[in-house]
């Protein structure tokens, strides 16, 4: 899959992302079992690993290259 996630949109992911992360192992409670915590862990991993490898299956779906 070719890249299609540019700078701005790479910067954003990774302050989304790790905010997720955050949540998920603060006050959400993943690390409890707690489901809001357990997606927010899940979601967070996905948006930081589209921000490292800078391609988004979704972005290609719909057809958005932010590059």
């Amino acid at each position: 899959m070719r890249e299609n996630v540019g700078d701005t949109d790479q910067r954003l992911r990774f302050v989304g992302g790790t905010a997720l992360l955050a949540a998920a192992l603060g006050p959400l409670g993943a690390r409890r079992g707690q489901l809001a915590g357990l997606l927010a862990l899940v979601s967070g991993a996905l948006v930081l690993e589209s921000a490292v490898t800078r391609t988004c299956p979704l972005n290609a779906a719909l057809g958005i290259d932010t590059r």
